[in-house]
């Protein structure tokens, strides 16, 4: 049996697969709502961030229309395209968790994530440029989780988990365009500019699931079924029309994809926990988004002015490690990542394996730090969105990459 030894162990399993989860490149996903807290006891407060460093790098880029129609030469710079860029950009992922017992078997937690985000800047010194210089969506999720447990057994317990979170979502692209594209509605010629997406929207999320565990021997299996968020994002265009149409309101539909996890772990061995998960995330349903013209005028309303073109698959992440307790004070955990390509071709979102280490320092009862280290590859692959983005579509070819992720926690209870 190992008694009174789980405190630290799970700690630390939470920890290392938490900043692995963060690192990942499935779809638009940085981090999501979690029930973890809910099985320990008494009232916590804890407080974490992870920085993420992705190292995605385009090569050879080439078969852009645009790019030979200006002969090859910048117009920005008056140089040769560049065949190379750094494409992803370092992030950071805040979260917070307040947890109280209501009863001996009711538990809420109050909880606050960013549970989607995307940032990219390639520049202007490639071809890259006329399909988006900088993408970067945010968003913001605050969420109430709750857990209700029955005794089931002799030493176990059933029970049945819930939340709803409120969420927010901005989202903004810059894109250089060519000179004469689009066509000017009173047939001017618009020479080379910049043009800005702005769109945000708030919306409404839940989560049902249900678990079983025998907290004696660390045993415990999940699932949680997360819902579809569903977003009527509205916004404004400018640049895209310098002189006749200097700003345009836009609005578009998108939705945040439905998951489905499963999360598994057990006491193996006096001071030693295996843990795992599985995780399907429908990001296949995120395919064209669409922005459109809402105010009458020189474009007609309901006229399609821009979209975003991802076409994803569904993603699958599959963890799973082990943690071993060192002494009343330490625990050290491992875990090993694989998070499948939801791209199709389109972006550069392929197969990401990522290897976790992660500590938890607990000096007494009510205190206890949690730090953890990633290391990972993103694997390599070739781009190609000319398909979807007509004549500023181009081809990459990219390389294995690092990625890299660090993460620190700190846990109070009450």
């Amino acid at each position: 049996m190992i008694r009174g030894t789980t405190k630290t162990i799970v700690g630390a399993a939470l920890i290392a697969a938490g900043a692995i989860g963060s690192a990942q490149a499935g779809g638009l996903e940085r981090s999501s709502q979690d029930f973890d807290i809910l099985f320990e006891p008494g009232t916590r407060i804890e407080s974490g961030v992870t920085f993420v460093m992705p190292q995605r790098k385009l090569r050879n880029i080439r078969g852009s229309a645009v790019g030979t129609a200006t002969g090859g030469i910048n117009p920005r710079t008056g140089r040769p395209y560049k065949t190379s860029v750094d494409e992803a950009v370092d992030y950071a992922v805040p979260k917070f968790s307040a947890k109280v017992d209501l009863n001996d078997d009711l538990a809420c937690a109050a909880q606050y994530r960013e549970p989607i985000g995307i940032h990219t800047d390639v520049g202007t010194d490639t071809a890259a440029m006329y399909v988006a210089i900088e993408q970067e969506i945010t968003s913001r999720d605050y969420g109430l989780n709750c857990s209700y447990r029955f005794v089931a057994g002799e030493k176990g317990y059933f029970r049945i988990l819930g939340g709803v979170s409120y969420q927010e979502v901005e989202g903004y692209q810059s894109r250089f365009l060519p000179r004469g594209f689009p066509d000017n509605p009173l047939g001017r010629l618009e020479g080379f500019r910049t043009g800005y997406l702005n769109v945000e929207d708030k919306s409404w999320g839940w989560r049902l699931g249900a678990a079983y565990e025998i907290p004696e021997y660390a045993l415990r299996a999940s699932v949680v079924y997360q819902s579809r968020v569903k977003y009527n994002l509205e916004g404004t265009i400018t640049g895209l029309f310098s002189q006749t149409v200097p700003v345009i309101p836009v609005e578009g539909e998108a939705e945040v994809p439905d998951s489905v996890e499963v999360k598994f772990q057990t006491g193996i061995a006096p001071n030693w926990l295996a843990f795992g998960s599985v995780k399907w995330t429908n990001w296949s349903i995120v395919k064209d988004i669409p922005f459109y013209n809402t105010a009458a005028g020189l474009i007609p309303v309901g006229a399609r002015i821009t979209g975003l073109d991802l076409y994803y698959q569904d993603g699958w992440t599959i963890s799973g490690g082990v943690a071993h307790k060192l002494n009343d004070q330490w625990s050290v955990a491992s875990s090993l990542t694989w998070d499948r390509a939801t791209t199709t071709g389109l972006t550069s979102q392929t197969d990401v394996w990522t290897l976790g280490l992660g500590t938890v320092y607990s000096p007494n009862e009510r205190f206890e730090v949690r730090l953890a280290g990633v290391v990972g590859l993103l694997t390599s692959g070739t781009m190609d969105n000319r398909r979807t983005s007509g004549l500023a579509g181009y081809v990459a070819d990219f390389d294995d990459d690092f990625v890299g992720a660090l993460s620190i926690s700190a846990k109070l209870k009450f």
